[in-house]
């Protein structure tokens, strides 16, 4: 068998709760980009973030769908699913008792056989809806995507000449 992908460790350490294992794959200085969180830095958020929703959702599986890296190994981008079931508090909120599945796409950027940076995206909304309505947790209203533009159409409007 082959060896397991950052990707498919990241998965596994996710849904095992195994969080000596997710903490060797971030940098220390890792930054995060999510619809909750943007640009917060640093693996002790990340982990105490994923340790949130585990202990929001008892029981969370999460599932690879879809992964792809780039051929030097320094980004990855992969699809996947968490089936939740809300029965425990999340950031001192009361749990409301509804399930569902989130399915995410996310992108991260590798250094040293680290991740340095993940960018995360909803196709289903319906945990991040909970998060929202019933929590009052509030979205990010203003992102910058942290990479550079490869392309973009139109062309910026120039100074004083946006609309």
């Amino acid at each position: 068998m082959s060896e397991k992908t950052i990707v498919q460790r990241y998965i596994t350490a996710l849904g095992e709760q195994d969080w000596a294992a997710l903490e060797k794959l971030y940098a220390p200085d890792v930054t995060l980009y999510a619809p909750t969180a943007w640009g917060v830095t640093g693996v002790e958020f990340l982990l105490k973030f994923c340790q949130e929703i585990h202990h929001a959702h008892p029981g969370i599986r999460a599932v690879l769908h879809d992964e792809f890296s780039s051929a030097d190994g320094t980004r990855a981008a992969f699809r996947f699913a968490l089936h939740w079931h809300n029965t425990g508090t999340y950031f001192g909120h009361e749990p409301t008792g509804e399930r569902g599945s989130s399915i995410e796409q996310h992108t991260v950027r590798i250094e040293g056989g680290r991740i340095v940076e993940q960018v995360a995206a909803v196709s289903t909304l319906s945990l991040h809806f909970l998060q929202k309505d019933a929590w009052g947790v509030p979205y990010v209203t203003d992102a910058v995507d942290p990479a550079p533009e490869i392309v973009a159409a139109p062309a910026a409007a120039e100074e004083g000449n946006r609309p």
